[in-house]
């Protein structure tokens, strides 16, 4: 099958839905399908796109020279008319898109496509929640299936945007990361507590270093943010068992991961975005919570509703209700210390769970719905 994938985001970069995309690209490939990826022109330059991503499988990409910065305003309508022209749609058996404009252009070409939505419609722009709401298109013929990564979100298109039940499948994030299953046969003293993705303070950037300097007994290990933020939180907190990295590409994270006993998501009840802003807390499939699973490492988060979907208390992780209490962290951290086998046990369940649903299975997922 001819399938071409339709993007607005930048692209290599650390922007989540960028790597979601690229590993979503990889899998349709590697199950045989030719794939075409539209870009605008934008992305870390000199950076090579499969390296950065770690791409086994390679597929097409096509830039679109004209769009120089991440669409916006008028360049928003722009990029979807202009992407679809350029992508040869005339061959092209199948779409995927994240963007609620070009998916209403596709409808008006009639070109058969998914649409793939991780996020209530509120953070668009005023025409495009315009458009959804009194052209009611979501249900449009040649939109095959609306994929969402949680089920509330499926509920929120259903209810408040009247998309039917058969139109939407519910496919949360995966990972695309193999690694084998080591079993410890006992913990060291001192653990290596990671976190991994953006330092907003919504993310639990105060908890983690709160942590770090209470717990002398374990190591932390904090990666994300530029190398400027980086730089200041180094000259603001100076400890020898808290470590700070700049963001690293998602070639490196496997390696970053392995160094790892528990990763840590203290968030807050709030959870932001790209600049630092939004909230995506009722909606959000952070894809770290998989990479943290498919690698084996055992994940203490909060206990946030749609998370739960996914993660199982004392199943396959701990989640702590106090999500503002440093002692309530610190009890968890120091109770599996010395719980070897439980410690194994959520460990190899969260393991089995992602290698299980990886990025091949949610590509063969979507190609069936259809």
């Amino acid at each position: 099958m001819n399938i071409c994938y339709i993007s607005n985001s930048a692209a290599p970069s650390k922007n989540a839905s960028s790597l979601q995309t690229a590993k979503l690209c990889e899998a349709l490939s590697k199950i045989g399908h030719k794939v075409n990826l539209v870009l605008p022109d934008t992305g870390h330059k000199g950076k090579n796109y499969y390296n950065f991503y770690d791409i086994k499988s390679k597929f097409k990409i096509k830039r679109i020279k004209y769009f120089k910065k991440f669409p916006t305003g008028v360049n928003y309508y722009l990029y979807s008319l202009f992407s679809i022209l350029i992508s040869n749609y005339k061959n092209q058996n199948l779409y995927i898109t994240r963007n609620f404009f070009t998916s209403l252009l596709l409808c008006l070409f009639k070109k058969a496509h998914v649409l793939e939505i991780h996020d209530d419609i509120q953070i668009e722009g005023r025409i495009v929640k315009f458009l959804v709401k009194y052209l009611k298109y979501l249900n449009n013929k040649n939109i095959l299936k609306i994929i969402t990564t949680t089920k509330s979100l499926s509920h929120k298109y259903h209810k408040s945007y009247f998309v039917s039940k058969d139109k939407l499948l519910v496919l949360h994030n995966a990972s695309s990361i193999k690694l084998r299953f080591n079993k410890y046969k006992n913990l060291n003293k001192n653990l290596n507590i990671g976190y991994f993705g953006s330092i907003y303070k919504s993310r639990g950037l105060d908890m983690l270093i709160k942590l770090s300097q209470i717990d002398k007994n374990n190591k932390y290990y904090i990666y994300g943010g530029s190398k400027k933020d980086i730089e200041d939180l180094k000259n603001k907190y100076s400890s020898k068992n808290l470590h700070f990295q700049n963001y690293i590409p998602y070639s490196k994270i496997k390696k970053k991961l392995e160094n790892v006993d528990i990763c840590l998501l203290p968030y807050t009840n709030k959870i932001t975005v790209s600049g630092d802003v939004g909230d995506i807390l009722r909606y959000t499939s952070p894809l770290k919570i998989f990479d943290y699973m498919i690698t084996g490492k055992l994940i203490i988060c909060s206990n946030i509703k749609v998370i739960k979907e996914v993660l199982k208390h004392n199943i396959n992780s701990i989640l702590i209700n106090d999500s503002k209490s440093h002692v309530a962290w610190l009890k968890e951290i120091n109770k599996i210390k010395f719980n070897i086998n439980k410690f194994n046990k959520l460990r190899f369940n969260a393991y089995k769970f992602a290698n299980k649903e990886d990025f091949i299975w949610r590509a063969k997922k979507i190609i069936s719905s259809i």
